[in-house]
């Protein structure tokens, strides 16, 4: 083993072990949380992807019923201290930072928790809580160290490793396939080096489809063991259902074929409506519009949609299993004949949902924040230019703006992803928020390091 790599060992032992103490005083401190969609985890029910509820189910094989919960805590502390450690690790090796610089890229992992804890509305750690984000922000690190290598490296194991970790992703949250998203585009971007650019573009689209079919698989065959059924899990219309209901009127029951599924609309309607979870009901602007969509969105499918085909169900006799099936289907059809005429106003939603999520991202909304977000994002553009005019072609292929530009890439496809599908609340925004600062970091150090030659 060379020196290098020994100093880069002990550097790794140093900090995993002060990261965990870091991430474990937070559980110590505060205990286990158990979010509001915690149980449907916990039950293994079948409208949530299979990763989390998997990982669960292995902390109950070794810990019972009694010891799981603070199983998983332990090891969702030790996955975020391997986290930390790693992108610390991983960032000073690539940027040659000095211990000033390593520190930085420390301190900013460690503040987006300590963010969580102090500023954010929730106040806990998220991963001394029982929530699919407690090891889905550890392994988007290890996924984007990977891209990294992909761009700077060109390596096949990073290609092979950022595949699993984003299969893994989207096993566990579906908002994930963002992941396959960002993969696509790093492959292309690589391998346009070494190929003409259509054959990258189909090559990476060939890994990206693979992804998908072993996700599909994945999931298939969790189903499989826990209901003997080799099918997907259900509740995915119910995404995009939740906004059609909230940007719907009654008069679009006329898109609806099935007289069923027409009454339960109509009664679906009237609730939403009592409750003034209509977009009617929003104020003007895309802050008043993004505020009361988000409010209204989680409400509308579990407090209505979800409540109102369940009562239709056990009013016919139906047992758990038929009613998730059936759930379902009804969801989809809906979903599908909804679609076309909900487009307006889902588009409207969705340019609110993309300015709130760039925003969201790197701070909090704010009428004044908001206004120091668009700086930020200029200045940050602004250092990846200035770097690049700076730098030699042989230099530029090892820039720091070459990471601030994966990152940027990487906020962008999350942000319109999620707020494609839902919307961009700031635990779904987190995954890039540190990358942010850390790539802004790295470059300021460049740029200084520049003007003292």
């Amino acid at each position: 083993m060379s020196d290098s790599r020994k100093k880069r060992m002990i550097l790794y032992s140093v900090l995993f072990a002060v990261s965990a103490v870091f991430y474990l005083f937070w559980y110590w401190h505060d205990g286990i949380v158990i979010t509001p969609d915690a149980q449907s985890y916990i039950d293994m029910i079948s409208a949530r992807d299979p990763g989390y509820s998997f990982f669960l189910w292995i902390c109950r094989v070794f810990a019972g019923w009694e010891g799981y919960q603070q199983l998983a805590v332990i090891l969702q502390c030790l996955l975020a201290a391997a986290a930390a450690s790693a992108i610390t690790v991983g960032l000073s090796r690539r940027f040659n930072l000095h211990w000033l610089g390593t520190i930085g890229v420390l301190v900013i992992q460690y503040g987006i928790t300590l963010l969580n804890r102090f500023v954010a509305q929730r106040r806990y750690s998220y991963y001394n809580s029982i929530e699919t984000e407690a090891i889905t922000y550890s392994i988007w690190v290890f996924f984007f160290l990977n891209l990294l290598g992909i761009i700077y490296d060109h390596k096949k194991k990073n290609v092979i490793m950022a595949f699993v970790w984003a299969i893994i992703l989207m096993s566990t949250r579906k908002q994930m396939i963002v992941a396959f998203g960002l993969l696509f585009l790093c492959l292309a971007a690589s391998w346009r080096k070494d190929k003409k650019w259509y054959v990258a573009v189909f090559s990476a689209g060939v890994i990206v489809i693979l992804g998908f079919a072993g996700t599909r698989l994945l999931d298939c065959t969790y189903n499989y063991g826990v209901r003997g059924v080799f099918a997907p899990h259900t509740g995915d219309s119910s995404f995009i259902l939740g906004t059609e209901i909230y940007v719907a009127d009654k008069d679009m029951v006329s898109y609806i074929s099935d007289k069923e599924n027409q009454k339960l609309f109509l009664e679906i309607m009237n609730r939403a409506d009592a409750l003034e979870y209509n977009a009617g009901y929003a104020g003007k602007g895309w802050h008043n519009i993004e505020e009361h969509y988000s409010s209204s969105y989680d409400r509308i499918k579990f407090d209505i949609v979800n409540v109102v085909i369940r009562e239709e169900q056990i009013s016919q006799g139906m047992n758990d299993q038929e009613r998730e099936l059936d759930a379902n289907r009804i969801m989809n059809e809906m979903m599908k004949e909804l679609l076309v005429p909900c487009i307006p106003g889902m588009f409207k939603i969705f340019c609110s949902n993309i300015v709130h999520g760039f925003v969201t991202t790197v701070l909090k909304v704010h009428t004044v924040l908001n206004w120091v977000a668009l700086f930020l994002y200029i200045a940050y553009t602004g250092m990846i230019i200035y770097l690049f005019k700076m730098q030699s072609g042989r230099e530029r292929g090892q820039s720091s703006a070459c990471m601030a530009i994966v990152v940027l890439t990487a906020i962008a496809v999350n942000v319109v992803g999620t707020s494609a599908a839902i919307y961009p609340q700031m635990r779904y925004m987190l995954y890039n928020t540190g990358l942010f600062y850390q790539a802004a970091w790295i470059m300021l150090i460049e740029i200084y390091r520049k003007g003292r030659k």
